[in-house]
């Protein structure tokens, strides 16, 4: 009796101890979010007045719907793409808000053309509306085909206004942003509207998924030049959202595909640009939208400093020990989220192209 009492004692006791533990960590996990996100979360300032912002592919989508939020905000606000007749729409949409002490300028550029008359343009530019205190990529387009079924110059296309144009356009801009002394290079900002498909790939978006990682990999090492010096860098994955270019990107999409990628959910064009506005202002590198966006940065950080930190409070040491010790305990969960999900793809895909197999023969 008393040897088997011994061990009903120490296997309870072994059973509290788990439990204990657990609720110490779920106790703890929460403790990080709230004081995440009732403490360190900041809202973003109501004015911007003054400032100067250039937004390359604004004049549709995600990019226009950003042009209101900062114009709302009392900055000057560049409209860059390629199409004169839809930057005016742009133009007069903004304007047509009743503000007038802010200017709304256009800028009609096509983004693929070589380095040097894109550089003559944009310094033309600067010359006369003054330097560029916040610097917005969201030129882009998407084509969805299998590596196979997209031609060559299709994956050229993608690669020059997703990637290169971006790079170009820094590339001519960050010298003026860092020389000029009207206003302190950490108080401006450059960032690239990515995508979902920059942080995993996905079938039937070979050249696109590449162009999205290429502007990825660009971004996270322009932060870490420019960590100490600025502008700061923010990265923005929104989901599909409810534009003309996805209902473009939709036209023969594979069946795979569109499956795959509306389990993402479908965003408006002004509740995707909020956040990213938010996050911009903010300084913020990493945005994503919603408890799925968090989550798959969440998954995707690799080497990157916690996702949830802001550049603003890089010296706030207790908000960095909060969230590294949030993100290491959902790590591992995490990880085994991303495996159901990776093997739901393969089965979808597995589905889909077995059909086309078996009606071919």
């Amino acid at each position: 009796m008393c040897c088997h009492s011994l061990y009903v004692s120490l296997f309870s006791h072994r059973d509290f101890s788990l439990q204990l533990g657990l609720v110490s960590v779920v106790v703890l996990v929460l403790s990080c979010y709230l004081l995440w996100r009732f403490y360190f979360q900041s809202q973003p300032p109501t004015t911007l007045k003054g400032y100067n912002v250039l937004i390359t592919g604004g004049s549709s989508g995600i990019g226009l719907s950003l042009a209101e939020l900062f114009y709302l905000s009392d900055a000057n606000v560049t409209l860059l793409a390629r199409d004169q007749s839809k930057l005016l729409l742009a133009q007069e949409k903004l304007y047509a808000s009743g503000r007038r002490d802010c200017q709304v300028r256009t800028l009609s550029v096509d983004l693929c053309s070589e380095f040097q008359p894109l550089k003559t343009q944009l310094e033309e530019h600067i010359l006369s509306a003054g330097p560029v205190d916040i610097l917005v990529h969201c030129a882009g387009y998407a084509v969805s085909r299998t590596f196979l079924d997209t031609p060559p110059d299709t994956i050229e296309g993608l690669i020059r206004t997703n990637y290169l144009s971006a790079v170009n356009v820094t590339k001519i801009l960050l010298p003026h942003m860092l020389s000029d002394r009207t206003r302190s290079s950490r108080d401006r900002r450059i960032a690239f509207v990515c995508s979902m498909a920059g942080q995993v790939g996905i079938y039937g978006f070979a050249a696109y998924s590449a162009s999205k990682y290429a502007l990825r990999g660009f971004a996270e090492v322009l932060r870490m030049e420019l960590e100490q010096s600025g502008p700061l860098v923010t990265l923005a994955f929104p989901p599909d959202t409810d534009t003309p270019g996805l209902a473009a990107e939709n036209v023969g999409k594979p069946p795979a595909t569109l499956e795959i990628s509306s389990a993402g959910g479908l965003a408006t064009p002004e509740q995707a640009a909020y956040t990213i506005f938010r996050d911009i202002v903010d300084g913020a590198f990493n945005s994503s939208y919603g408890f799925e966006g968090k989550a798959l940065s969440w998954a995707t950080a690799g080497l990157a400093l916690p996702v949830s930190v802001r550049d603003v409070y890089q010296d706030n040491i207790l908000k960095i020990t909060l969230s590294s010790i949030a993100e290491v305990l959902v790590a591992g969960p995490l990880r085994a989220v991303g495996i159901g999900y990776a093997l739901w793809m393969r089965r979808v895909v597995s589905r889909h192209v077995g059909r086309n197999v078996r009606s071919s023969s």
